[in-house]
């Protein structure tokens, strides 16, 4: 095994209301690389927002611009798949990791 090549998480950039994977994984990680406009992002096991909800990311101040980026590692158990649900008002990008 390369482990410069063969890194075991898949990963996918989120901008928008997603499907970022269906069926069962595990979601390694959500990094914040940052927003235009403050809001917030429901995160579900699910294709869709009538998942099961694991966490809300509020992001509501200006103190967010300036940390970024963050990750949160969760290694979370997902038995239908990941949906991101942005609440309508945040325009914000995130790298989820899964497996």
């Amino acid at each position: 095994m390369n482990s410069a090549i063969d890194f075991p998480w898949d990963k996918v950039n989120v901008v928008a209301d997603a499907v970022v994977r269906t069926g069962p994984c595990v979601l390694h990680s959500i990094t914040f690389n940052g927003m235009t406009a403050v809001g917030d992002v429901a995160i579900y096991d699910g294709i869709d927002n009538t998942g099961t909800l694991i966490g809300t990311l509020i992001l509501r101040s200006a103190v967010h611009v300036s940390c970024q980026p963050f990750t949160i590692i969760l290694d979370c158990e997902m038995t239908t798949g990941i949906f991101f649900d942005y609440d309508g008002t945040l325009t914000g990008n995130f790298t989820v990791t899964f497996k």
